[in-house]
């Protein structure tokens, strides 16, 4: 199991999220998203060059990620017109 941390600008956007937003990927964070963050029932997929890491879907927002053995690093949760900005 990895632990999951946010970076400081992670944190910013999941405070302003939209309520019922915020719960799913609460949801998610609480869930086996930390077992195994590259599963299939996660939609993850990885990101194209300049981005590092994964992506994942939660309606019209993503979760950009990295995945390493024993870490999920969160470095941002944006809405996706600007998520790859």
């Amino acid at each position: 199991m990895a632990s999951i941390s946010f970076t400081p600008s992670a944190e910013r956007d999941y405070k302003k999220l939209p309520t019922e937003v915020r719960e799913r990927v609460k949801d998610i964070f609480d869930g086996g998203f930390a077992t195994d963050p590259l599963a299939q029932e996660f939609h993850a997929t990885k990101l194209a060059t300049p981005f590092p890491g994964y992506r994942m879907r939660v309606g019209d927002y993503r979760i950009l990620f990295t995945f390493e053995v024993n870490l999920v690093q969160v470095y941002r949760i944006k809405h996706r017109r600007d998520a790859y900005r």
